[in-house]
């Protein structure tokens, strides 16, 4: 069954139901979510629920806990959690502790599982499918 979010039909969201978990029409994270489903390295994704600590993915940090936006199953049986900032909050320190954190979990998940923060546009000029590719190699 495809899901929508406005005319865009997503078809590897894992739940089947016709809204996806807070995320929007359009902006950054819907371009996000469209640039993991056009990935054919994924094989289903969901849009982590927002602090639901029973029924959400979650990662520790210093003082409460962080909830990425997206998880994902790869086809090769790895899993893929994906955070995206916009270019406003990508370097402040909140997003520095959730970046060390989730590439820490990733470290030692033993190649299992990956984690990558994205952006619109990251330092080596690649947008969010090109980062998300480089890393899923």
């Amino acid at each position: 069954m495809s899901l929508s979010a406005g005319s865009f039909q997503f078809k590897k969201h894992f739940f089947p139901q016709s809204l996806i978990e807070d995320l929007k029409a359009s902006g950054e994270e819907f371009e996000c979510a469209k640039a993991i489903e056009s990935l054919p390295q994924v094989k289903y994704w969901v849009r982590n629920l927002v602090r639901r600590e029973h029924a959400s993915f979650w990662l520790p940090l210093a003082h409460g806990r962080f909830f990425p936006d997206f998880v994902c199953q790869l086809t090769d049986g790895r899993m893929l959690v994906v955070e995206y900032k916009g270019e406003a909050y990508a370097t402040n320190d909140d997003s520095a502790e959730k970046r060390a954190v989730g590439e820490k979990w990733a470290q030692l998940s033993e190649g299992k599982c990956l984690f990558i923060m994205t952006m619109k546009k990251d330092a080596h000029n690649r947008d969010v499918r090109g980062q998300l590719q480089a890393l899923i190699v």
